[in-house]
């Protein structure tokens, strides 16, 4: 492993412990309750701003809570605390709304990436071809920052392009589909 491996390996544990850890309160979370029909309900009050809610997500919440057979989807869609599906979601919005600028949302982006990365020699072809387009602006972000001699992923600020989310918000919707039918 080259030294800039070794540094970027350990400033993104670094970043992401740090992230981790920390809570400065404005982003508090609305957590969902299982009630007894099986859907979910929140824990907390949305005041008069968010008297009602909405399933951003088109409705992907239920169908990747399906039943999978397949090791890669499930993978996906169904393990670990937060999903990689959750967090291809989420990080793609924070490029949409540029707000990937600092090591610890930058080294979200990085790991998701990687993550997706082995999820792609694990996979069929069709299925590693939907994950590529998944994975593609992920990808396009770090090695941007990566290739940039003028920038390390340390920095207090990090200069991301802007890339384009929706084809792979559409392969997300597809790759899904293909693991629920």
């Amino acid at each position: 492993m080259t030294m800039r491996g070794i540094t970027l390996t350990a400033a993104l544990g670094l970043s992401l412990v740090l992230a981790g850890c920390s809570d400065d309160g404005a982003d508090e979370a609305v957590t969902p309750a299982a009630t007894e029909e099986g859907t979910t309900e929140s824990t907390e009050g949305t005041g008069d701003a968010g008297a009602e809610e909405t399933d951003t997500t088109g409705g992907t919440a239920d169908a990747a809570a399906a039943p999978m057979d397949d090791e890669v989807c499930v993978d996906f869609f169904q393990s670990g605390a937060v999903q990689l599906a959750d967090r291809a979601e989420t990080d793609r919005q924070m490029l949409d709304d540029a707000q990937v600028g600092d090591p610890a949302s930058y080294g979200e982006i990085s790991l998701l990436s990687q993550r997706i990365e082995d999820l792609v020699e694990d996979a069929s072809a069709d299925q590693a071809q939907l994950l590529e387009r998944i994975n593609a602006p992920f990808v396009e972000v770090r090695d941007a920052v990566l290739d940039d001699p003028d920038q390390t992923v340390s920095d207090a600020e990090i200069t991301v392009p802007e890339v384009d989310t929706t084809d792979s918000a559409a392969a997300q919707e597809e790759f899904l589909s293909s693991c629920t039918s």
